[in-house]
């Protein structure tokens, strides 16, 4: 006479129909793992790490619209994303999912004992992932709070580049201006002499400031002379091609036997000879200074006549 068996096939002593107990089953990779048995610790650790995640997210937020973005921002990031990792690993092993099984290969098939602990195993992962609206909703909020906290920076990476670098504040028959807008004339000093203007209209546009010196039109390269140049003025973009400084420092020595006309950036000590289109010197400076194109209107005015020949400032990875 057989020994009774429960619905699941087993007997008093808790063996299936192949003579197997609990332990003989987990062996060959099947384990169960009830309400009672999980880890409550672990369980948790979780809730306190996901919400820890979630106020991380909501200060990385608040920190990037206030004045404690350095501080506060950093933190509040570091703290949510720490927050999310420990507690998915929390997580894991309240799930008992640390368990570490071998299983030896056999023929790939299954008996109906092998049907039942897998329903089992899933039965009681669903219910144990979904008696836990509050692990659930906590990991949701995390992520959440986390994306809202990544909103602040990634919006100041600004749009994509389309090209600015390649357009200015200049455009044809616009004058060249000083700081306090007063146009410059084309006889309104002599040699030797420095002065930074604007375009008219655009006083103060970092990417148009422009160093504009006159010198004695024999000491001219051609190639100079040939972008655009009026009675020895001379137009150059002040945004070092180093480091992105400002050019405004003007040297000239006509003592011999050799005359020299330099223009300094005093960031990096980069030179540019000034008379030769800016072409660099000495420093580091890889490239010579734009040059911009100028010309005298009806006025008597110096004017440009295009925008700069090439992009302005440093040099990039697709302009070498």
């Amino acid at each position: 006479m057989s020994a009774p068996v429960d619905a699941d096939g087993r007997d008093a002593e808790g063996r299936d129909a192949e003579g197997r107990d609990a332990g003989e089953r987990a062996a060959d990779g099947w384990s169960s793992v009830g309400e009672g048995e999980v880890n409550q610790r672990a369980y948790r650790a979780a809730v306190v790490s996901f919400a820890v995640a979630v106020v991380g997210g909501l200060v990385a937020a608040v920190a990037y619209w206030s004045s404690e973005t350095q501080t506060l921002l950093g933190i509040g990031l570091a703290l949510s994303l720490a927050g999310i990792g420990f507690g998915l690993v929390s997580w894991a092993k309240h799930l008992d999912l640390d368990e570490h099984v071998e299983q030896r290969r056999e023929p790939l098939r299954t008996t109906p004992t092998d049907d039942a602990d897998l329903r089992e195993q899933v039965e009681v992962t669903t219910g144990t992932v979904g008696r836990r609206p509050l692990l659930v909703g906590l990991l949701g909020a995390s992520f959440l709070s986390l994306a809202v906290g990544f909103v602040g920076p990634i919006g100041s990476l600004g749009p994509r580049p389309r090209g600015e670098r390649d357009r200015t504040g200049w455009a044809p028959g616009r004058r060249l201006v000083t700081v306090d807008g007063t146009p410059v004339g084309v006889a309104s000093q002599g040699f030797d002499q420095l002065a930074t203007v604007f375009p008219d209209g655009r006083i103060g546009q970092d990417d148009s400031q422009v160093v504009l010196v006159r010198l004695p039109p024999d000491l001219l390269t051609a190639r100079t002379r040939e972008v655009g140049t009026v009675d020895g003025w001379v137009a150059y973009s002040k945004i070092c091609t180093h480091a992105g400084c400002s050019v405004g420092l003007f040297g000239a020595d006509n003592r011999p036997p050799e005359v020299v006309r330099q223009l300094v950036c005093p960031c990096h000590q980069s030179v540019f000879d000034p008379a030769d289109g800016a072409r660099p010197v000495g420093g580091p400076a890889p490239r010579s200074l734009p040059q911009l194109p100028i010309t005298v209107d009806d006025e008597g005015f110096l004017v440009a006549v295009s925008d700069f020949e090439r992009p302005v400032g440093p040099i990039t990875w697709d302009e070498g």
